[in-house]
């Protein structure tokens, strides 16, 4: 199920409205962005009865990051959590992005993340669990969400229902003012959506690669690419889009890139709906399946799926993961990410007045919904 908005303030005042005890868990992140706070003041100003407690990811990024010289803003975000809810409410859930290994790092903020929710046991005593990614990395939400996801599916029959919804505070404009620095060195399938992914010398089935493109994403196609060497490349563009030529836009600054450098063919471009992650997992499961079928006298295949664009639509991606992963009996689908190294701001003094546009969507994974 999926809410925008005003719609999405009065789903939950419907939902945590009614006489049910509702017991909460809030797992959002310690950062920067202006908007780490947001789904908890919007909860809060349901002024409904629920208890909620919040576990807070405190992600060290490393002594070299660019995202360092931005601690006032995680310093005042902060400080306007502890005014909004009581610090006994408060756990903090430190991880480490990264682990050093004699003259080298390994990103491991995908395997940390995994663990921030042990068993089920830590989640059983809740009846909703919300993942607000608004201020979270998605090496961080994906391999998270995977794992609370795969929790609840198998949880033992006599436990109760647990509604698991994921948040987001949606501002185009925002996001186009926090830039990425630094690639990693190379691109790696997250923590719980591995899907078998191979490189090419060692693989024996065909992969198939789908990426979900957004703007100044040039150098991570590239990189993630030249990495996986896939067999068949399909681009995903985002469209409908809010802007109506944002599509034709991205077309042009990718038409080089994927066309001439890629040799992808014109009718391997597909579109999925900028704001519905829904709608974006099933063509990717869609897609997957036509080609699994396609190629089965092949050895059949396995797919990469990448998303170099909003959180909305990221959504989509681990969703049709997911699904095919562990529905069909098989691990055949993995999500490739690569991570900045940290990130710059632009427009600081925008922020403010940029926040008010920001929008929310409510993602509901599990629970009532799908009980009736």
């Amino acid at each position: 199920m999926l809410s925008s908005t005003e719609k999405a303030v009065q789903l939950l005042n419907t939902h945590f409205g009614d006489e049910k005890p509702r017991k909460v868990l809030l797992i959002m992140a310690k950062g920067f962005d202006i908007r780490m706070n947001f789904v908890l003041k919007q909860l809060l100003d349901l002024e409904k009865p629920i208890d909620l407690s919040c576990k807070l990811i405190c992600f060290d990024e490393g002594s070299g990051s660019t995202s360092h010289q931005y601690k006032k803003y995680v310093d005042e975000n902060f400080l306007e959590l502890e005014k909004l809810l009581d610090s006994s409410k408060i756990e903090l859930a430190p991880i480490k992005l990264w682990k050093e290994e004699g003259n080298r790092k390994r990103r491991i903020g995908d395997r940390e993340a995994s663990g921030i929710i042990k068993s089920f046991d830590d989640i059983k005593d809740y009846t909703d669990i919300i993942v607000d990614i608004s201020a979270l990395p998605r090496g961080i939400y994906f391999s998270l969400t995977g794992k609370i996801l795969t929790l609840i599916d198998n949880k033992p029959e006599e436990s109760p229902l647990i509604n698991l919804m994921v948040m987001v505070a949606e501002n185009a404009a925002l996001d186009a003012c926090i830039k990425e620095q630094g690639l990693d060195q190379e691109s790696k399938p997250l923590m719980g959506f591995m899907g078998g992914i191979k490189s090419k010398n060692e693989r024996e089935e065909p992969l198939i690669w789908l990426p979900i493109l957004g703007e100044d994403k040039k150098r991570h196609i590239e990189k993630t690419n030249d990495d996986l060497e896939p067999d068949e490349v399909c681009p995903l563009f985002p469209f409908p889009a809010k802007d109506p030529r944002r599509p034709d836009s991205l077309l042009i600054n990718y038409h080089d890139l994927l066309l001439d450098k890629l040799n992808i063919e014109p009718q391997n471009i597909m579109y999925v709906p900028e704001q519905n992650p829904f709608e974006a997992y099933k063509i990717i499961v869609n897609t997957i399946k036509n080609y699994t079928k396609s190629m089965s006298v092949l050895n059949k295949c396995r797919a990469a799926l990448s998303t170099f664009s909003s959180k909305l639509l990221s959504i989509g991606t681990l969703l049709a993961a997911y699904e095919i992963n562990n529905s069909e009996g098989q691990k055949i689908v993995g999500v490739v990410n690569i991570d900045s190294q940290g990130y710059t701001l632009e427009n600081e003094e925008s922020f403010d007045e940029l926040n008010k546009s920001s929008e929310l969507f409510v993602i509901w994974l599990t629970g009532d919904p799908y009980e009736k």
